[in-house]
C-alpha cells in the first residue's frame, strides 16, 4: 500500500489546529475535538485508499468469485491455483475481496502452462475457456487444460569427469532417472550450478558443463522419454598465490589474514573462500565482505584473491526507555568499540536501572513504593588470544535486585574472566571462572513477621566461586526473529571445593528450542528445559538450603509460565507453627509465605506465533501458546500425579487440591508488535491449576487471569 497525504490535508490540519483555540484561547469542546479526531482517521484510513486508486488508474480490476480449472488430471486444482497470483476467497483472510486484471489473464495463464513444461508436459495447452459473473460475487474464470503426453528422463550419462566419479556427480542433482523432464534446457540451470559449485570447491574454477537433450517415444506408446548427456571440461586446478586487502581503514591488515582460512599456496577451493567470508563477516566489524580473484594466470593456474571490506564504525552508544509489568519504567544507556587499535579487541560499558513495582509476598503496593533496580557492567574482549580460536572475555559488573515473590533484596558484586571458542560453524563453547559476593536484606515492605525471621538468621555477606561451561548449538535461521531450526544450551556450574567460598554445589540445565513454518502461516515455537543444583562437601548438610538463594530455579511470570505470577511458583519459606496449628503438610501453599526456588526445574512451552490479518502490514502480530512448569526442592517431590492437566483451588487438605509439587499448565493469547529492538508484547496468562490458599487469617486463590508486558521473544 502506497500512503500519502494530498497538499489539501496539511492544510485542513492546520486549519483544525489553529481553530483549537477560540479568542478566548480556551481549548473547544469535545465536538470539535471529534471532527479533529474523524479528519485524521480520514487521512489514516481513506486517503491511503485514494492513493491505491490513483496507482492502480489504468490497471482496471475485477472483482473474482472463483476459478473453475477442468481438464487437469495429473495436478489438483490447488497445485494450479498455487501457481497463479490471483486468489480466491479464503478463510485464512476474512477480510480480502480477491480481484484480477482481465487484461493480465494471459501471464496467468502462461504460469500454468509453465508449470506443466517444467513437469514433463511438452505438449500442454491451456485456455481461458469463458468468464460468467455471478450476482454480488463477482467472475468466475472458467480454464481449460489438455496435458498431452509426458516425458520422463530414461538416462542421464557423463564424459570427461577427471577424478570425479559418476556417483559423487549425481549426488549433487535433482533430475535424474525416473523423473519428469523439463522442457527447456534453462529448467536444468540447478543441477548446472550444482556441478559447477563442486568443481570449484575442488579447485576447477574454469570448469565448464555442456548439456544435450534428446527425445524419443516411448516403447509403450503411453508417452516419450529422454537421455540426457553432460559433456564436462574441468580445465585445470588453480593454487592461491596472494591475499590483498582493500576498504580497511580503521583494520589492521593482520586482522582480516587471521580470519581467512585459506592462506598463499593453498588450492583455491571456492567453499574456504565463502567460508572466510563467513568468518570475515561475523567478527561484525564489516558491513560486507566480496572476495574475488584477481590476476589469474591461467598457463600456471595461480590467482590472487582481492578481500574488499566495507567496515562498519567502531564506537557506539545506546540509549533506550522501556516499560513492563514488572519493570514499570526501564532505562539502559550503553558505549563501546568493537575494534580498539584495530585489532577487533572490544570494550564495553553497559547500564540499566528500572523502576521495580512487584508484589511482595502476594501483597500488592504503590507505585511510589517500588523498589530501585539496577545493573552496571564493564567487559573486556580479545577474540582471539595470540591469533589462536580461543578468546579473552573479562567483566565486572555491580548489581542490585529486588525479589518481591521472596520479600528478598540482593546487592551483588563480582567479576568473571574466561574464553570463548567455536568448535565449529553452528557450536560454541564458553568457559569462565566466577567470583561472585552477595549482600542479602530484607525487602522495606515485607510483612513483619518476615523482617523478624530474616533478622534472627543474621545473613551477613556470601562468596560464590565458580567454574561455568556453557555450550550452544545454533541451526536457527535468524538470530533475532527464527522461523526454522533448532537451538540447543547446555551449561554446568562447579562451585565451591577447592576453589573456596561459602557454597559447594553443582548445578547444570539443558534447554532445547525448536522453530517450525506453519500451513496456515507463522512459525511454531517449542522448547524444553530442564534443571537440577545440588550441594557437596561442607553445604551438604544444608539440604536444599546449600544452593544459595540466587543460583536456585525459579518459575512462573513472562518467560516461563505466563498463567501466574513472576517467579511465584514452587516452594515457599513455611512457617512451622502456622502449618502446625492448621494441621497442614508442608506441601501446602500459604499466604504471605515467600518464594524459595528449587534445584529441579522443569518446563515446557508451544507457541504459535502468527501475523495478523490486516494488521500485519503495521508489523502487528499474535500468538496462541500452551505451557507448563515448576520447581522443586527434591526428586522425592517430582510426583507422576503432580502432572495431571487440571487440579482444583479446593481445600488445602484435600487431595485433589493444587499442592506445592503440582506442575502447573497455563494457556493464553498475546500481541506483538514488530520494532528493531524486538517484538513488544503484551501476553494474557489463564492457569489451569490454581492454588488456594488458607492461612490463620487470610483465604484467597491464584487469579483467574495474569496480565505481561515485556520487550523480547520469551524464547
Amino acid at each position: 500500500m502506497s500512503w500519502f497525504f494530498p497538499d489539501e490535508v496539511p492544510k485542513v490540519l492546520k486549519m483544525m489546529v489553529k481553530a483549537g483555540l477560540n479568542k478566548h484561547n480556551k481549548p473547544l469542546g469535545p465536538w470539535a475535538l471529534l471532527v479533529l479526531l474523524w479528519v485524521l482517521l480520514m487521512g489514516i484510513f481513506v486517503i491511503p485508499s485514494l492513493a491505491d486508486e490513483e496507482l492502480d488508474f489504468g490497471l482496471a480490476t475485477v472483482r473474482l468469485a472463483r476459478i473453475d480449472i477442468k481438464g487437469n488430471e495429473t495436478f489438483s486444482d490447488d497445485d494450479l491455483k498455487n501457481v497463479l497470483r490471483i486468489e480466491e476467497r479464503s478463510w485464512t483472510r476474512p477480510l480480502n475481496i480477491p480481484r484480477y486484471s482481465p487484461h493480465l489473464m494471459d501471464t496467468q495463464l502462461s504460469l500454468i502452462r509453465n508449470y506443466y513444461l517444467t513437469r514433463g508436459f511438452h505438449h500442454s495447452q491451456v485456455h481461458l475457456d469463458s468468464i460468467s459473473t455471478v450476482s454480488d460475487k463477482g467472475d468466475v474464470l472458467h480454464i481449460s487444460v489438455v496435458e498431452g503426453l509426458r516425458t520422463m528422463i530414461r538416462l542421464v550419462e557423463f564424459s570427461n569427469t577427471g577424478s570425479f566419479t559418476e556417483k559423487v556427480l549425481r549426488e549433487r542433482m535433482n533430475l535424474l532417472e525416473g523423473e519428469p523432464c523439463p522442457a527447456s534446457l534453462n529448467s536444468f540451470g540447478g543441477d548446472i550450478y550444482a556441478l559447477r559449485g563442486l568443481f570449484r570447491d575442488k579447485t576447477y574454477l574454469d570448469a565448464k558443463v555442456r548439456l544435450s537433450m534428446s527425445i524419443f517415444d516411448n516403447s509403450d506408446s503411453t508417452g516419450f522419454v529422454a537421455d540426457l548427456k553432460y559433456d564436462i571440461d574441468l580445465g585445470r586446478p588453480y593454487f592461491v598465490r596472494d591475499l590483498f586487502f582493500t576498504g580497511n581503514l580503521e583494520t589492521r591488515d593482520r586482522l582480516l589474514h587471521r580470519e581467512m582460512l585459506i592462506k598463499e599456496g593453498d588450492p583455491l577451493r571456492w567453499n574456504q573462500v565463502e567460508n572466510s567470508r563467513h568468518q570475515l563477516l561475523v567478527t561484525s566489524l564489516f558491513r560486507d565482505v566480496e572476495i574475488l580473484p584477481a590476476h589469474v594466470d591461467t598457463a600456471e593456474g595461480l590467482a590472487d584473491l582481492e578481500v574488499s571490506v566495507m567496515e562498519r564504525k567502531p564506537a557506539y552508544y545506546e540509549l533506550g526507555v522501556g516499560v513492563g509489568s514488572l519493570e514499570r519504567i526501564r532505562l539502559l544507556a550503553a558505549w563501546g568499540h568493537n575494534n580498539l587499535w584495530g585489532t577487533g579487541r572490544r570494550i564495553e560499558l553497559r547500564g540499566r536501572g528500572s523502576w521495580n513495582v512487584e508484589d511482595v509476598v502476594g501483597n500488592s503496593i504503590n507505585f511510589d513504593q517500588g523498589q530501585i533496580n539496577y545493573r552496571a557492567d564493564v567487559a573486556y574482549v580479545n577474540p582471539r588470544i595470540r591469533d589462536s580460536r580461543y578468546s579473552l572475555d573479562t567483566e565486572v559488573y555491580l548489581k542490585r535486585e529486588t525479589r518481591g515473590e521472596s520479600a528478598i533484596n540482593q546487592s551483588i558484586h563480582g567479576f568473571n574472566i574466561g574464553t570463548t571458542w567455536k568448535a565449529s560453524r553452528r557450536v560454541t563453547n564458553s568457559a569462565y571462572l566466577g567470583l561472585k559476593i552477595t549482600n542479602s536484606s530484607i525487602h522495606p515492605y515485607a510483612p513483619d513477621s518476615l523482617k523478624v525471621r530474616f533478622n534472627e538468621l543474621d545473613v551477613g555477606l556470601t562468596q560464590t566461586r565458580s567454574f561455568n561451561w556453557s555450550t550452544y548449538i545454533d541451526h536457527r535461521d535468524d538470530l533475532f526473529r527464527p522461523s526454522r531450526g533448532m537451538y540447543t544450551i547446555g551449561t554446568i556450574k562447579f562451585a565451591g571445593g577447592p576453589m573456596g567460598g561459602d557454597y559447594s554445589f553443582i548445578k547444570g540445565s539443558a534447554s532445547w528450542q525448536n522453530y517450525h513454518a506453519v500451513p496456515l502461516g507463522g512459525v511454531l515455537a517449542l522448547r524444553f528445559m530442564v534443571g537440577a543444583a545440588t550441594p557437596f562437601g561442607g553445604s551438604k548438610g544444608l539440604g536444599p538450603d546449600g544452593v544459595p538463594y540466587d543460583d536456585r530455579f525459579f518459575a512462573g511470570g513472562a518467560s516461563s509460565v505466563r498463567g501466574y505470577g513472576h517467579n511465584t511458583l514452587g516452594p515457599q519459606v513455611s512457617d512451622q507453627d502456622e502449618l502446625d496449628e492448621l494441621n497442614y503438610g508442608s506441601d501446602v501453599l500459604l499466604p504471605d509465605n515467600p518464594a524459595r526456588g528449587g534445584n529441579y526445574l522443569m518446563l515446557t512451552n508451544i507457541e504459535w506465533r502468527f501475523p495478523l490479518p490486516v494488521l500485519d502490514r503495521w508489523n502487528f502480530a499474535s500468538v496462541l501458546f500452551f505451557e507448563g512448569g515448576n520447581v522443586w526442592e527434591s526428586l522425592n517431590d517430582v510426583r507422576m500425579t503432580g502432572f495431571r492437566l487440571q487440579s482444583i483451588p479446593g481445600d488445602p487438605q484435600d487431595p485433589n487440591s493444587t499442592k506445592v509439587w503440582d506442575y502447573r499448565y497455563s494457556y493464553g493469547t498475546g500481541i506483538r508488535l514488530d520494532t528493531p529492538f524486538g517484538p513488544v508484547r503484551a501476553d494474557v496468562g489463564f492457569p489451569l491449576k490454581r492454588v488456594r490458599y488458607l492461612g490463620l487469617d487470610k483465604d484467597y486463590k491464584d487469579p483467574n487471569v495474569v496480565w505481561h508486558f515485556s520487550l523480547g521473544y520469551p524464547f
